[in-house]
């Protein structure tokens, strides 16, 4: 196999220099479709707009995506004990609820939080 990329670590001053952009340019930037998922959490996180449940649910929900996406059989109970953390942000739902129906809710709720941060 062959060398792992080495993993960008932006310094302080570089995450500045994104975060002071004008927001036009954030906007073309983070609807390209080649910016991943984990930069934009990158930068609302080290922006300090992302903090608790939303926080939360986000690096959940995004490591429920990796599981699926990245193995061929995927740990069904892990997935579900990390459903289980998700929290609801506010968003109506029944005590009987599934834990497929739990997870569409909260990611629902958690990307509409998202979408008004960016």
């Amino acid at each position: 196999m062959g060398k792992k990329a080495a993993k960008w670590a932006p310094s302080k001053k570089e995450l500045e220099k994104i975060l002071e952009a004008d927001n036009s340019l954030h906007a073309d930037v983070l609807d390209d479709g080649q910016f991943m998922w984990y930069q934009k959490f990158l930068i609302l996180e080290k922006s300090g707009k992302l903090k608790g449940n939303v926080k939360k649910n986000a690096r959940l929900i995004n490591q429920i995506r990796n599981r699926f996406s990245h193995r061929l059989k995927p740990d069904e109970k892990a997935i579900e004990n990390q459903i289980r953390e998700l929290e609801y942000l506010g968003a109506p739902h029944k005590n009987s609820i599934t834990k497929f129906e739990k997870y569409r809710i909260c990611v629902i709720s958690t990307f509409t939080e998202l979408e008004k941060m960016l």
